[in-house]
Formats: C-alpha cells, sequence, structure tokens
C-alpha cells in the first residue's frame, strides 16, 4: 500500500533557464520524503519546461502578466495551497518570495536566498532612479522578512550581507550550497596541458550565464578583443541568454571580433561545451553561489574568475586563477597567464575534488528534505 507523500508547493517566476530553476530541477526531483509540485506565477519564458516534465514534477503555470500586486496573487496561491493540501511553500526569486509572504494560508513559509542583491556594488553601477527602485525593493524585502518560518541560502556570503542589509533572523537561516550532479566520466582536460605550446594554436574560452549586465560580459569581451591581438585563432564561447544580448551583439561589433565570438543563447549540452573547450571563464559582479563555476571544476576545465566572495566560497586558491572584479586589465593578465600556466592538472584536480565533497548534488537533496522535515517537526 503506497502512502502519500507530503506535498511541497514551489513557487517561481517562470521556468527561465537560471540558477535557481535548473538547481530546484536537480533537488527535487530526487526527493524521497516529499512529492513536489511547481506553480509559475508570469507569462514568460519556460525553457526548462520539458525538462521538468520530464522528471515526472508537475508545474502548475498561471500565466499572469507580471504585476507587483502581490496580495491578488497571494490569493490565487492560497487556493492551489487548499486544493493540494501542501504543508510548505517554498519561493525563489524577488516576486515569488512577495507573494508567498503575503499567503493566509497555514503553511510553512521557506524563500530561498540566491543573490547578493543589495551589496554596494550594485548599488554604484546604477543611476540614481535606479538606486532609488533597488532601495524600494530593499525596504520592501525587509520590513516583510518576519513573515518567513525559514531562509535557505546558497551560501555563507550570502546570509552574512542580508543579515546587515534586510535584517535576516540568524535563528532562521540554513545554508545549503547549490548542488550538481557528478559526471560519470570525465575527460581529465587538464592532462597533457603542459605539453601545449602555448605560442602557437587556438584556444577555446568559455562563458556560460545568462546575459545580464552583472555577469561581466562588459569586461570580458574587450579583454577577448585585446587577447586576439596576440592569439588571433582563439575563439570565445558565450551560453546563455537576457537581457543584455542587444548590448553585447553592438559590443561584439564595435571591437569587431565578431568572427571569433559565438552567442549561443540558451543552451541544454553545458557538459558538451565544458568537454570541447579549453578554460572556463567567469567574471561576474555578485552571484549566491555560481552553478556554472561548480559545474566547470566537477568538468576539471582551467577555470578564470572574479575574485567576488562568492565565487570564493567554491574555489580555493590553488584551483584556479581570480582576477580582480571589473577590472578589464586584470582579467586579461590572467587569461595570458592561463594559456601558459604549468599546473593546471594539479589545480584542476583540486577543484574537482572539493567540488565532489561539497556539491555532490544527491548530498543536496538529502540535505534539502533534512530541512523540510525539521521545520516540520518543529510545528508538532
Amino acid at each position: 500500500m503506497s502512502v502519500l507523500k507530503p506535498i511541497i508547493l514551489y513557487l517561481l517566476d517562470t521556468l527561465q533557464t537560471g540558477g535557481a530553476e535548473k538547481s530546484l530541477l536537480e533537488i527535487t526531483s530526487r526527493f524521497q520524503h516529499f512529492k513536489p509540485v511547481f506553480v509559475t506565477l508570469f507569462d514568460g519564458k519556460h525553457d526548462l519546461l520539458p525538462e521538468y516534465e520530464a522528471a515526472g514534477i508537475q508545474v502548475i503555470r498561471l500565466g499572469l502578466p507580471v504585476s507587483n500586486r502581490f496580495g491578488e496573487l497571494a490569493t490565487q496561491v492560497d487556493q492551489l495551497v487548499k486544493k493540494y493540501e501542501a504543508v510548505i511553500v517554498h519561493s525563489s526569486i524577488f516576486r515569488s518570495d512577495m507573494v508567498a509572504r503575503r499567503l493566509k494560508s497555514k503553511v510553512k513559509i521557506v524563500n530561498s536566498l540566491v543573490n547578493n542583491s543589495y551589496r554596494k556594488r550594485r548599488y554604484d553601477g546604477l543611476p540614481w532612479k535606479g538606486k532609488l527602485s533597488l532601495l524600494g525593493v530593499q525596504l520592501l524585502d525587509r520590513f516583510t522578512i518576519g513573515r518567513i518560518d525559514l531562509m535557505i541560502a546558497n551560501s555563507q556570503v550570502l546570509i552574512d550581507s542580508h543579515r546587515k542589509t534586510i535584517g535576516l533572523d540568524p535563528e532562521k537561516t540554513g545554508v545549503i550550497h547549490r548542488g550538481r550532479p557528478i559526471p560519470k566520466v570525465i575527460r581529465h582536460r587538464a592532462s597533457g596541458f603542459r605539453l601545449r605550446t602555448s605560442d602557437i594554436g587556438h584556444r577555446t574560452w568559455l562563458c556560460v550565464g545568462r546575459l545580464i549586465e552583472r555577469k561581466g560580459h562588459k569586461d570580458l569581451l574587450p579583454a577577448f578583443a585585446e587577447l586576439l591581438k596576440k592569439r588571433p585563432l582563439d575563439r570565445l564561447i558565450l551560453a546563455g541568454d537576457g537581457e543584455y544580448r542587444g548590448a553585447i551583439e553592438k559590443m561584439i561589433e564595435s571591437l569587431e571580433i565578431g568572427n571569433s565570438v559565438e552567442l549561443l543563447g540558451t543552451v541544454s549540452h553545458v557538459p558538451e561545451l565544458l568537454e570541447k573547450s579549453d578554460f572556463f571563464v567567469f567574471p561576474s559582479y555578485f552571484e549566491g553561489l555560481p552553478g556554472s563555476v561548480i559545474e566547470a571544476m566537477l568538468a576539471k576545465i582551467p577555470i578564470i574568475c572574479s575574485d567576488i566572495p562568492e565565487n570564493k566560497e567554491c574555489l580555493k586558491e590553488g584551483m584556479c586563477l581570480f582576477h580582480s572584479v571589473g577590472d578589464q586589465e586584470d582579467l586579461l593578465a590572467k587569461m595570458q597567464e592561463a594559456v601558459s600556466l604549468q599546473d593546471w592538472e594539479i589545480r584542476t584536480e583540486k577543484g574537482y575534488a572539493y567540488a565532489r565533497e561539497h556539491f555532490d548534488i544527491e548530498k543536496i537533496a538529502v540535505q534539502y528534505e533534512e530541512v523540510y522535515l525539521r521545520l516540520l517537526a518543529d510545528n508538532l
């Protein structure tokens, strides 16, 4: 006789290809004690929908226009909580979080903390109207944070930051790192790297991430353009899509590097790209915990990334090359150093071992279910 599993409603804006959406698919498809049901609020990109359906996960699309009428949206979600007799509502991304915090149902509310949204560097990069808008979001976040039962953060960096910026209660927080599946077969990319000649031939550089301004493409493209002056056969692959694509296309045109840069858009074959590339570059300005970096670590590919705290929670010295965030010249210098570096095999093995120990998706899924069970037990 089968036993019905308690239902968790996961609340998301859409199912576009993003870090949170991809991670939740990997995590919830491995659950043993709970049944996940996903609710997307808005009409928009649902690139990951076929993968959710293939995993046997039910997705309810409300298909509403994007709105900040959080109370009205919460009324519709309350009806679903009642219909499915959900025991937990777990939301990710700001609008979904605001909706979850307005639910009237007697249900445990869990939010995900996936981005370092209010750090000074983000404010510094905005015009004054943007600063005011972000401050409004931050204040709303701060004034409603007390309505949640638990905040699950991707990294300790995020918890430390949000304790200062929105008054996050340390008693209502927990860290569960973003996980990825461990590859069954890995081609030792860096093996024999020292045998290659750095001054001839070509290298393929890969950057995986949404095309949004904070990902640092505005630093990567000029740095790569300079690199091409000495290495004209090198290629840069950008995998991902987003609102910044138009600006990136204009930058590529103005730098006259169109023949050397490939914009793939949203892709599902990242492991293949990692295997075929020589270097992984990740110049992001701020993150939660970068899933694409973890994938690169597990693929044993040499990594050059910005020295932001979120990246340093994944990678340690001696596993990669860190460049100063926002510094195009330093990024170029590290890319040039990467080509001639002699110890990539050692560095990538260290990175792989660390990722396998800390970011194995099987372990992460277990941690999530343990947290949910403890949360429900507290109510008994």
